[in-house]
């Protein structure tokens, strides 16, 4: 469908686009995410032919796009802005691309009245601009922008202004959209949830940058790197060191598939040794309530627990268990309401926090709590430096 390949774009003498390479499938919404000022808006203007590029190819179904003006391009944009006629009707406002089509009225009368169905507004044809609310206005304008016919439709974060119901609402619509009509869509959005909710894929800016593009699940659970970790949702980092090919950390074991707790460790053969941050999302992270945790434990032997680095004062392997397993039990501190769920916060002894997702908080008592890692989607490990960094 749309391939961008080594795209540059320098505004007043500045790099705001830097050899951007993408492809969006026909059929696919792909969101373009990241903060403002990072070169999404200045990626789809290039794209429609808004302003110019400095290199780079943009093709449309094979077909060079480069050097088109934007009447040629066979793409449609909504702004944030909206840009509705004010002067104009509602019927009006969404026909006016079929006049440069060459319609009569009655064909110019019945693609309004569809367009109206297919974004919840019969009826509407003769209503003013004024008085229309906030998504009812952004309803028109993509209504219009269907009219055009093209085969892309670029929006640029035309949700913004919007109340969260009402972002929804609208995130809604575009999927029926793409389901009924096939509709191909480049999103710009500042909001990963959003992105994560509509898109098929997505691509990730920083400074101009595409710093990862895949599907949301790759870049929530798999992100490259910090700065993505922590873009795409609240994230736990837990230090620990990487030595001769294996991850440990030093305050609690890693569970075994049975959910024992013993000095297993995590095997990383492609990071050199040092200390590291292993990434984890809270749905990766699990509480139990810890059964005897207050006795000392038997399941960790002595080898394990030299390993672990303890301070010499624990000269007894006992005493190093004993240690170990307290350091590992959490309690929980505080929570938060997220929607349908709740975000609980949790320290260990060791004064380490993290937290995790419940459906119910109030049923946790203040007593010990084992963590258990939930590390199917792949263990990832980021430097010391990187984090610190970020």
């Amino acid at each position: 469908m749309l391939k961008i390949e080594n795209l540059n774009v320098y505004l007043e003498g500045s790099s705001i686009v830097k050899n951007c390479s993408l492809e969006i499938q026909k059929g696919e919404i792909f969101s373009l995410l990241g903060v403002s000022g990072c070169g999404k808006s200045t990626l789809i203007k290039a794209v429609l032919g808004l302003i110019p590029s400095s290199s780079g190819r943009v093709f449309l179904n094979g077909r060079d796009l480069t050097e088109l003006p934007p009447e040629k391009r066979d793409c449609t944009v909504v702004f944030q802005d909206l840009r509705l006629f004010p002067h104009l009707t509602v019927g009006e406002n969404i026909a006016f691309p079929l006049h440069f089509q060459k319609k009569n009225k009655t064909e110019e009368r019945k693609i309004v009245e569809e367009l109206l169905s297919l974004v919840s507004l019969e009826g509407f044809s003769r209503r003013t601009i004024e008085s229309l609310s906030g998504g009812q206005k952004q309803r028109v304008a993509i209504a219009r922008a269907l009219a055009q016919n093209a085969e892309l439709l670029l929006l640029d974060e035309p949700f913004s202004s919007l109340d969260p119901n009402l972002r929804k609402e609208m995130g809604e619509l575009l999927l029926h959209l793409r389901e009924k009509r096939g509709l191909s869509v480049l999103l710009v959005t500042h909001d990963h949830e959003e992105a994560l909710r509509l898109s098929d894929r997505i691509a990730l800016m920083k400074e101009g940058e595409v710093l990862q593009c895949g599907r949301g699940e790759e870049l929530f659970y798999a992100p490259k790197t910090v700065y993505a970790a922590k873009f795409m949702g609240e994230a736990n980092f837990i230090l620990g060191r990487v030595e001769r090919g294996e991850f440990k950390m030093p305050f609690f074991p890693i569970p075994n598939d049975d959910h024992s707790c013993t000095a297993q460790s995590l095997v990383v053969a492609d990071k050199p040794d040092g200390e590291y941050y292993l990434f984890l999302r809270e749905r990766q992270l699990k509480f139990q309530k810890a059964s005897g945790a207050l006795q000392k434990s038997d399941a960790l032997q002595k080898s394990d627990a030299e390993e672990m680095h303890f301070p010499e004062e624990a000269i007894d392997s006992r005493e190093k268990v004993q240690a170990y397993s307290s350091a590992s039990l959490f309690y929980p501190i505080s929570s938060q309401c997220i929607g349908d769920s709740w975000r609980v916060f949790w320290e260990n002894e060791n004064g380490l926090v993290l937290h995790n997702l419940s459906d119910r908080p109030e049923d946790l008592e203040q007593v010990p709590y084992r963590m258990v890692l939930q590390a199917e989607k792949g263990v990832i490990l980021f430097s010391k430096e990187e984090v610190l960094e970020d």
